[in-house]
């Protein structure tokens, strides 16, 4: 009898560290290398990473950038749409992730804001969505620099005549999305971005509008309203603002 209770014993012991071990496998984090794509093909198109600015989402910037997941030369990018809403301390470690974003691993980490600008058709005048690209600066300190007092809320607020609400989740359409989908249709399109929008036209030495063709590199340009001070470049030119 005392021989099989101590073998009964035993036998939980055993069971007992296999369960424990198995949970530890199963609690072990994945790499996020050990994830397939659902189509192959997708490996070779740039990716796109919205950086909110939180802890996670920091994460997994990192993570993706330490396993080889993320290529400069592939035209990879990590986007921070600023919504002038977030707590001081987000955009000092935005800041901080941004530097080593492009240091550590050569990738382009944009901030970003929505904006409006005027367009013009027929001559009637309106107010349309674009963005602006912005400096990890406080705005009070240089003038290219992000705003953080809620001006971009005040901005939707008045284009669109209305707040916010459950029904109308305006704030994450029009602040975050909208104007990424914008830079993304610039920077993957390859080109500097359409004058129209507020960005830039090329301009001669005397100063009158020309060339037509948007800005060119080593060309002159003026800014035709708040926006970005650098074109967006093509894929595969330098980046750096």
């Amino acid at each position: 009898m005392p021989m099989a209770i101590a073998e009964l014993r035993r036998a939980e012991d055993a069971d007992q560290h296999s369960t424990e071990s198995s949970l530890a496998v199963r609690r072990r984090p994945k790499r996020l290398g050990s994830f397939s794509y659902r189509d192959p093909a997708h490996a070779e198109l740039p990716h796109v990473v919205s950086f909110s600015g939180g802890r996670s989402s920091a994460a997994l910037t990192f993570m993706a950038a330490e396993e080889g997941l993320l290529d400069p030369g592939r035209g990879d990018v990590v986007l921070f749409a600023n919504t002038s809403a977030e707590h001081p301390g987000t955009y000092e470690f935005a800041a901080e992730c941004k530097q080593r974003i492009e240091t550590d691993f050569g990738l382009p980490c944009f901030w970003l804001e929505f904006t409006t600008v005027e367009d013009a058709w027929r001559g009637e005048y309106w107010r349309k969505l674009s963005y602006r690209l912005v400096k990890p600066i406080p705005i009070e300190d240089d003038p290219e620099g992000f705003r953080s007092s809620g001006e971009l809320f005040e901005d939707l607020v008045s284009l669109q005549g209305m707040l916010p609400n459950v029904h109308s989740r305006t704030c994450t359409a029009k602040l975050k999305l909208y104007p990424s989908h914008l830079l993304l249709s610039e920077w993957l399109g390859g080109t500097e971005g359409p004058a129209h929008s507020g960005h830039y036209w090329s301009v001669s030495d005397d100063g009158t509008a020309g060339g037509g063709g948007g800005w060119q590199p080593g060309a002159s340009c003026e800014p035709l309203c708040a926006g970005p001070r650098h074109p967006i470049p093509r894929v595969g030119l330098p980046w750096k603002l």
